[in-house]
């Protein structure tokens, strides 16, 4: 990003805080040259970020479409698209699990654990179960704990979900083992934010 100062142009706005890198103006008529020119710095510019958005979004600059972007085709917004979709599948997991409470390692989630980082997670059962809650997590030095909870009667309680008689070929399993069922966690590492709010 570059700034528009006087070693830009002297046609411009530096006075509006919501551009304190310098403001554009206009020329005062069509045909005065008082605006705010569109020198070869500027394009390079904007034209420059848009190829870093490509480029962070497909690894390369490779199959650009090379076409100019409309509201029907764009390659700006393709690469948006990507660049999002990556950070919400890079944090979005999905693990078979037994019992009420597991542990899932920190290598599964490809962090490395720090009790000083402070970190945001939701873990949501899957499956069509009376009274399924979202599951109550905790982070310990040993992995991220994940509680399977469902409300019965108005009480939280435990969720494990046992092997129905019958399921099993005869001699396979024990008897009232756990069945597995799936749970999706959303992870992230998030920044504290300090200060108290009041009603």
């Amino acid at each position: 990003m570059i700034k528009i100062d006087s070693e830009y142009t002297d046609f411009r706005d530096d006075n509006d805080e919501k551009y304190p890198y310098g403001k554009a103006i206009p020329a005062s008529s069509p045909n005065s040259v008082d605006g705010t020119p569109w020198r070869a710095l500027w394009f390079n510019d904007l034209h420059g970020a848009r190829q870093a958005v490509f480029k962070k979004a497909f690894g390369n600059t490779r199959g650009y479409s090379g076409k100019p972007d409309n509201v029907e085709e764009s390659d700006f917004l393709d690469a948006l698209l990507k660049i999002l979709s990556d950070i919400f599948s890079s944090r979005l997991f999905i693990f078979e699990v037994l019992g009420s409470h597991v542990v899932i390692p920190w290598s599964a989630l490809g962090v490395t654990y720090s009790s000083s980082k402070s970190y945001a997670v939701i873990a949501t059962p899957m499956g069509n179960i009376e009274g399924l809650m979202p599951s109550g997590t905790e982070c310990r030095p040993d992995g991220l704990h994940i509680y399977m909870r469902r409300l019965v009667d108005g009480q939280i309680i435990p969720l494990s979900l046992h092997k129905k008689w019958g399921v099993d070929k005869w001699g396979i399993g024990k008897w009232n083992e756990y069945s597995s069922m799936r749970v999706i966690v959303q992870f992230a590492e998030v920044e504290p934010h300090e200060g108290i709010f009041e009603n």
